[in-house]
């Protein structure tokens, strides 16, 4: 682990967790911030107005910031691509707990961590996949292949080590391929779904829950 990583993990594990009364007080301030800022928007005035934006600013960073350690916990389960690192993976899971504090409706029921488990892997997914489209073959392999291009042009033997590498190098990877050391996930699993809501995907964390 690098000393930026136990430095972060030292820094959040200094900040109490929320049990489920502070997050209804602390999505109620939320509510009544974008209440106010609507408001005020229309032309509404008044020190009240103010008072319950600067309380919802100050409860959305407590939201935040109380549940770091559930990004951090997340984004271990994925494995690395090349040129990313483990923060890397983090910094884009809190963008999206910061988009499932905005979005917690608490009149639903659901624990947040469960709802905000769905932001996050779906902000972190699509990280992925957008660093997946911008990988290119290695220069290695690059070379392999032009040497078999040259080693091709002369001989069917030689053709033949040129087919196969370049088959090897563009062949598209099954969905369904184990990875991670422990081989629990597929490349499948990094894909974010676009057609399913939050609120269906929480019901199905939950029912997956039951039946564990």
């Amino acid at each position: 682990m690098s000393d930026s990583i136990g430095i972060y993990l030292n820094e959040i594990g200094k900040v109490a967790l929320l049990n489920a009364e502070d997050e209804r007080d602390l999505s109620k301030a939320i509510e009544a911030g974008r209440d106010a800022k609507k408001a005020i928007e229309k032309g509404q005035r008044g020190a009240a107005l103010r008072a319950d934006m600067r309380n919802a600013a100050r409860a959305k960073d407590r939201f935040i910031r109380s549940n770091l350690r559930l990004v951090v916990s997340i984004a271990r389960r994925y494995p690395l691509p090349q040129g990313m690192d483990l923060l890397d993976l983090i910094q884009e899971g809190n963008l999206g707990l910061e988009h499932a504090v905005d979005k917690f409706d608490w009149r639903r029921g659901f624990k947040f961590s469960t709802y905000a488990t769905f932001w996050i892997r779906q902000a972190i997914g699509r990280a992925l996949d957008q660093k997946a489209s911008l990988i290119r073959i290695p220069g290695d392999r690059s070379a392999t292949l032009r040497a078999a291009l040259r080693q091709g042009s002369g001989d069917a033997e030689g053709l033949s080590a040129m087919n196969a590498e370049l088959h090897r190098l563009t062949t598209p990877v099954s969905l369904d391929k184990t990875i991670g050391e422990d081989g629990d996930a597929t490349l499948g699993d990094l894909v974010p779904n676009e057609d399913i809501s939050p609120e269906d995907a929480v019901m199905g964390m939950v029912d997956t829950d039951l039946l564990d």
